[in-house]
């Protein structure tokens, strides 16, 4: 079996990563020790906050925090050698690296010299170019273009994904492998949610928006709903997290606050920033109902998390969204960027929407996410072995 080296850089910019890094371990850490690989996280930013420690406690992690190795002046210099080589990849040809070892997640082609396994988390930047600064734009699709044409293999989040890389890069040499990964929250031990409800000052009865303030994910189609929800008397309250800032869009923010303060409605949502995780759980359990409004996601970390959970869904037709939630019975679609039909699918579900937890709601989807993860645990295993198997080129 081979070893996974998981290279993990903590960006507050990008909270969704470190997410999937987190699903990705608490995913492998349930299959016995013979049927997975040994896992060495290689920080590329401090091992010492609290997501990093919560890495290094998973079972399927070989290491544990201590001494030197894991120290910040270490992560400093593989990200200086990161940058060495991605300038000069001749630097590369003094690298040392385990022959049975695999890397990822791996964003460009500068380390050809180890067995890498390349991840294009979406394609954003090919959708929405105009979203994106020029120098940034360049970029990015350079770095997609140069793992099409290369060899190894490439990991896609979704089958909506991977139509996207066959439409854009027809001629790929690159062999491209789809592996989704499932939510790890778990329902608390302890119940927390009164106490999280009282701390933020929330109402009992409310829907929760859990993206970050891009102007991808589209809260505007969300605030334009309340304010027709607003106009027929409806009672419904937003709650929303996350990082309320653009660095693409600096003014996106306010302009959404401008908005809501124009139609009279800022009394019908709650910001509360970035939360904790913890925190982040219990909201997820009350919620009467998540809206996932995005115009663009490679796999949604939101409804995954609303899946885990089994809570109420309401979610923008785009086609990963309608990959994620197939099947499901307490999931809505309505037309991406469609105000009206959004306002008209929570209007219609309002009513009988009641505020959790539903404990045996919460077991059922447990049950259902377990069975999921093992079934991909397996399938990610494969796919560590398959680019093993890959030989070095430099």
């Amino acid at each position: 079996m081979s070893t996974l080296c998981v290279e993990f850089h903590e960006d507050s910019q990008w909270l969704g990563g470190s997410i999937y890094i987190d699903n990705l371990l608490a995913a492998l850490s349930v299959l016995p020790p013979d049927q997975r690989p040994a896992v060495r996280l290689a920080f590329l930013s401090s091992s010492k906050t609290a997501l990093a420690k919560r890495l290094l406690a998973h079972s399927a992690v070989v290491q544990k925090q201590s001494g030197a190795a894991y120290s910040d002046l270490v992560a400093r210099l593989r990200r200086l050698h990161r940058a060495f080589s991605r300038r000069w990849p001749w630097v590369g040809r003094f690298s040392r690296t385990r022959g049975d070892e695999v890397y990822f997640p791996v964003f460009d082609v500068s380390q050809r010299w180890r067995r890498n396994l390349y991840w294009i988390p979406d394609f954003q930047p090919l959708h929405f170019p105009t979203l994106f600064d020029s120098r940034e734009l360049g970029l990015r699709t350079k770095s997609m273009a140069d793992i099409a044409g290369s060899t190894g293999l490439l990991l896609l989040s979704s089958n909506a994904a991977m139509n996207d890389f066959r439409s854009f890069f027809p001629e790929a040499t690159v062999v491209p492998r789809v592996w989704s990964f499932c939510s790890s929250l778990e329902p608390a031990l302890h119940d927390r949610h009164l106490e999280v409800l009282q701390r933020y000052g929330l109402p009992q009865k409310f829907i929760y928006v859990a993206n970050h303030f891009w102007k991808h994910k589209d809260h505007e189609t969300a605030f334009k709903a309340l304010k027709l929800l607003s106009d027929r008397g409806d009672g419904v309250f937003f709650v929303c997290t996350g990082l309320q800032a653009d660095r693409r869009n600096p003014g996106h923010f306010e302009s959404l606050m401008q908005a809501l303060a124009t139609w009279g409605i800022q009394d019908r949502v709650r910001f509360l920033g970035v939360v904790p995780r913890e925190d982040q759980l219990e909201l997820f359990r009350v919620a009467a109902a998540v809206v996932q409004p995005s115009r663009f996601e490679g796999w949604s970390t939101v409804i995954e998390d609303a899946k885990a959970l089994g809570r109420p869904m309401i979610v923008s037709d785009i086609a990963v969204h309608v990959e994620q939630v197939e099947g499901l019975q307490c999931a809505r679609l309505f037309k991406t960027s469609d105000a009206e039909d959004l306002a008209s699918a929570i209007s219609d579900l309002w009513p009988t929407l009641t505020p959790g937890p539903h404990l045996d709601l919460e077991q059922e989807a447990v049950k259902r996410r377990n069975s999921v993860r093992i079934e991909a645990a397996h399938k990610f295993v494969a796919i560590v072995e398959e680019a093993a198997a890959f030989s070095r080129t430099v």
